[in-house]
């Protein structure tokens, strides 16, 4: 009963992390040029602090592992971090599909300062929720059960933003008066779908 509990609580807990990811990976782009509609010379700026970002993870990732690795609290070592960046990455979500209503510069310079710290929030609560996993159990093909139920719900997280998310942003935006408005509102949904579920993982 512990085991499939374990199984299940933990898998769950991709579920949400998934969707916002997939909304932030998949769909930002999107949103600014379809939705903000930024023009040209913003647009390089913003497509070269993103690679930027993705070249920063490869070597924030390694540096979040140590981190965790030697992080020892009454509540363990993984929990506290996937916490702390399931708080940031949602507040920092928002923020990306917030209308500041700025441009140029001031837009560039805001948008690079929250996409890069979204990055490294991200890092804290993906690399110790997967670091968690191997602490479940001793048994190998239990180890790998718990696994492909996380997989199996991170996919479910990923093709219900896939699916959903033209037909829920339009409704949204239709209601509320802009398509801007609609992603917004869509982003708060997904952070508080991604904390409902990791709190099976956490508590």
């Amino acid at each position: 009963m512990k085991k499939n509990h374990n199984r299940w609580t933990y898998g769950l807990g991709t579920v949400g992390r998934d969707m916002v990811y997939t909304l932030i990976s998949m769909y930002l782009m999107f949103y600014l040029t379809d939705v903000l509609q930024l023009s040209d010379d913003v647009l390089w700026w913003v497509t070269g602090i993103i690679m930027a970002a993705r070249v920063f993870d490869a070597f924030n990732d390694p540096f979040m592992g140590v981190i965790v690795d030697n992080t020892h609290t009454k509540y363990g070592k993984f929990k506290p971090w996937i916490c702390i960046g399931a708080v940031l990455v949602s507040i920092l979500t928002v923020l990306l599909f917030s209308d500041f209503g700025l441009s140029g510069s001031a837009y560039i310079v805001v948008f690079g300062i929250i996409y890069v710290l979204w990055g490294i929030a991200y890092t804290m609560n993906d690399i110790s929720y997967w670091s968690m996993l191997p602490t479940l159990s001793q048994d190998q093909r239990e180890r790998e059960e718990i696994g492909s139920v996380s997989r199996i719900c991170a996919s479910i997280g990923l093709f219900a933003v896939v699916t959903l998310i033209v037909p829920v942003t339009e409704a949204i935006g239709g209601a509320v008066g802009s398509l801007q408005k609609g992603y917004f509102i869509l982003s708060i949904i997904l952070v508080v779908i991604m904390l409902a579920f990791l709190c099976f993982t956490v508590f």
